[in-house]
């Protein structure tokens, strides 16, 4: 539905390392730029993004590729309208509006972006009315200042069973569409719907693009619980979301490391006082879905927990998490009964940044919690903890300087640590519910027909050169056969070499020939001599074409002796020996 030419300029006013970069960091590799995948879990970068030809392709378990819009679906877990709709957004060009043949103008996950936006407004506009007054004051009183109110776009949730069920009603908007969101809850005496959030100070949930997926909503007193969240959506995942990381993620990246803490106004609060690179898992246990979106922005974290129980116990959990997915961790520890929120308040950035550089290596926090919590004497015990923590460190070198000052430590021999160290045994199930997310199937294509096609989209001489010598009905592989005969249109109407970004996203309903293009062009990338590789490639072809033929008349030869059929045996006979004695090279 969107004009092939829009989709064209996005792409040439778009870089994909640029926009790729966003996403993952990226380094330079020769020509390319490499990563570790962000589709499956690895820790040898197989990812690789050519700028050259604008597409990107992982060479290691999953095989994806493609060009950005394709990336930004993968990565967003977008519809290819939606991503066009943000490729088109930083490259500053405006879409029309279209609607879809059957008159629903949006997806579902759009219209419950919508609604939630809706409900912020609604919340906002309540907190700023003469009935919002003593929210507002509560927020003045716990350190909020009006402009941080209105850049995390605050609100409050009227004391009211059927406030925001009403006025969705004056909007026309479907109370379905409300239960979906979350936003309203059926009555269980089939009464009708009522407000999810009533009496609460209400945070937007956005995500890392800055879309409300979802809701919070805080209590003004001591009543239990004291938070509450949207539940699971189409949109919204408590365990997929890093709350701030949308007002954060350039911070991350500038100062190379994320704070991590535990909920909203540990975020809001720092952040207003200049502490920007902060991000919080909103009171859940962190999970390695959000150690990937972390990973795109910095490769280290510094966690900072409350000091009670609930606090040590949540920082431990997620310690493991950060190492076994690769990233370098710090921990901070603030005086018991203080949070990042009531801490920076009190002490100011200053006082903060002083505790976050303080913080422990990974190894000596979780080793002086053990010693004070089983103490010296268990030296089993304290190992028996310490040891897959270590095991789950990817650099070999800190690995062994771990063990060393663990045994150092708790004064045994190092040879005796490692020995049991040797008894640790890897949990890969974080790689398998990684992998098992990948839904790419990988097509086997014929391999000479491939290559063929990888060096076709390096330059028009070589497509001519196969044009000419090979011809275009020697490609059986259906899918291959279909990209040569795009070239060849493209290469009738222009004199440059093509872009291949853009030729992928004329394949868009037809993931087996996008597929052949990305695997073709890996193909390509390790060819040395493009000129030998194109005439061994042919040969190859005709020799494939030739047994496949051989095989054809051989089975044809079976049914015609097996029917007696002696006219239809000389013919195929015929045509075997005519076969064998054709020159293929």
């Amino acid at each position: 539905m969107i004009p092939q030419e829009i989709i064209d300029q996005i792409l040439d006013r778009l870089d994909i390392v640029e926009v790729i970069s966003e996403y993952i960091p990226l380094k330079k590799s020769g020509r390319n730029f490499k990563a570790c995948c962000p589709f499956h879990n690895e820790k040898t970068p197989s990812f690789v993004v050519s700028p050259d030809k604008q597409i990107f392709h992982c060479f290691g378990g999953c095989a994806i590729g493609g060009n950005l819009i394709k990336f930004i679906m993968k990565h967003e877990n977008l519809t290819f309208p939606e991503a066009v709709r943000i490729a088109a957004a930083k490259a500053g060009i405006a879409l029309p509006k279209y609607e879809r043949p059957d008159g629903e103008s949006n997806s579902l996950a759009s219209r419950l972006y919508e609604i939630n936006n809706t409900a912020t407004a609604f919340y906002q506009n309540f907190l700023r009315s003469p009935k919002g007054k003593g929210a507002l004051e509560y927020l003045k009183k716990r350190g909020f200042s009006s402009d941080i109110i209105s850049e995390f776009r605050i609100g409050c949730a009227p004391d009211s069973w059927e406030s925001f069920r009403k006025y969705c009603e004056s909007k026309k908007i479907s109370a379905e569409l409300a239960r979906k969101a979350g936003l309203t809850i059926p009555s269980e005496k089939g009464k009708g719907d009522y407000d999810r959030f009533r009496k609460r100070i209400t945070f937007p949930i956005f995500n890392e693009r800055g879309n409300i997926s979802g809701l919070g909503a805080r209590v003004m007193d001591n009543s239990l619980p004291k938070y509450i969240n949207s539940p699971e959506t189409v949109i919204y995942s408590k365990s997929n979301v890093l709350y701030g990381l949308n007002f954060s993620k350039k911070s991350i990246r500038a100062e190379g490391y994320a704070i991590l803490v535990e909920g909203y106004m540990d975020v809001i609060i720092p952040y207003q006082y200049g502490v920007t690179n902060v991000v919080a898992t909103s009171g859940t246990a962190l999970t390695s879905r959000q150690v990937d979106l972390l990973k795109k922005h910095a490769n280290t974290a510094v966690m900072v927990f409350d000091a009670d129980s609930a606090g040590v116990a949540a920082s431990l959990r997620g310690l493991d998490i950060l190492i076994e997915n690769g990233l370098n961790v710090r921990i901070a520890t603030l005086p018991e009964g203080e949070d990042p929120d009531s801490f920076v308040r009190e002490h100011g950035k200053e006082g903060f940044m002083k505790e976050i550089n303080a913080a422990k290596d990974l190894f000596d926090y979780k080793l002086d919690l053990l010693l004070e919590k089983k103490g010296k004497s268990d030296i089993g015990g304290v190992a028996d903890d310490m040891l897959p923590t270590i095991a789950k460190v990817q650099n070999a070198v800190v690995q062994s300087d771990y063990l060393k000052k663990l045994a150092e430590r708790l004064g045994v021999h190092e040879a005796s640590m490692r020995y049991e160290m040797g008894k640790v045994k890897p949990d890969y199930s974080y790689h398998y519910a990684s992998e098992a997310k990948v839904d790419v199937e990988v097509t086997n294509y014929r391999s000479s027909e491939l290559h063929l096609l990888g060096l076709a989209l390096s330059a028009k001489r070589v497509f001519t050169l196969i044009q000419r010598e090979l011809g275009l009905h020697m490609f059986r592989d259906i899918n291959v056969k279909k990209v040569m005969d795009m070239l060849e249109r493209f290469y009738d109407e222009n004199d440059e070499n093509i872009n291949v970004g853009k030729l992928m996203s004329r394949m868009e309903n037809d993931a087996d020939a996008g597929s052949a293009v990305v695997q073709a062009i890996a193909k390509a990338e390790i060819t040395q001599d493009i000129d030998k590789a194109v005439q061994d490639c042919m040969i190859c072809v005709k020799k494939e074409n030739r047994e496949e033929k051989l095989k054809d008349l051989t089975s044809q030869l079976k049914k015609a002796q097996a029917s007696h059929d002696d006219t239809g045996v000389i013919d195929i006979l015929g045509k075997i020996n005519k076969i064998h004695k054709e020159k293929v090279a």
